[in-house]
């Protein structure tokens, strides 16, 4: 077997490496931002509302359909009178959580990274095929179409995902864009960790309706 073939294929086990790393690193990371989004509360499937650390209910309100997901919002009258208010939102209209509706990888950005991961298995395919035009001998023949059958194996698991559309629209929730929800305050909300320290006074009411 040549030193060119062997090369090739080593490599191409590499781009398939990679290109699996990649949507691994890029799921992950994806789920770190979810769960940063919505520091301590908890999604319960079964209402379909999410329950701050205070014990109290998002229930939802709307459902974004150009970004695909559903907005839930606390009563303001419970969220004005949290004592750690201050650390969770300084919107007067109540907390609101975000949940997108897609699994990974169907979400945008799921879609993007799982797009760069089948580019990479395509070039894990390529260059063994191109290798074939160079008119290998049988043993390096054997070696290249190994090397592509792995590649289009690995590949496959990535692409189908990009093939299907995304279903579940909730057609028990108005469906509202961003766009048309300018009402609402979109970054009011304390990111990151979320305190249960109450505070030492009570911050002015905000009457800018």
């Amino acid at each position: 077997m040549s030193i060119n073939v062997l090369l090739v294929c080593g490599y191409t086990l590499f781009l398939v490496l990679t290109a699996y790393g990649f949507d691994h690193l890029a799921k992950r990371t994806a789920v770190k931002a979810r769960r940063w989004r919505t520091g301590s509360f908890r999604y319960h499937q079964d209402h379909d509302a999410w329950k701050c650390p205070q014990d109290q209910w998002l229930w939802p309100t709307s459902f974004d359909p150009e970004q695909r997901v559903v907005r839930y919002r606390a009563k303001p009258s419970v969220c004005n009178s949290c004592p750690v208010k201050d650390t969770c939102t300084t919107s007067s209209h109540g907390r609101e959580v975000s949940r997108e509706i897609d699994p990974w990888p169907y979400s945008e950005a799921g879609r993007f990274h799982r797009g760069i991961a089948c580019a990479i298995a395509v070039l894990a395919v390529v260059l063994p095929a191109a290798m074939l035009l160079s008119r290998p001998s049988a043993m390096d023949l054997l070696a290249l179409l190994a090397a592509i059958g792995i590649g289009i194996g690995a590949g496959i698991p990535l692409a189908r995902h990009l093939w299907r559309s995304p279903t579940g629209f909730p057609e028990h929730i108005p469906q509202v864009s961003v766009y048309e929800e300018a009402s609402t305050d979109r970054f009011s909300t304390t990111w990151g960790s979320f305190s249960r320290r109450p505070r030492t006074s009570a911050p002015e009411e905000n009457t800018t309706p």
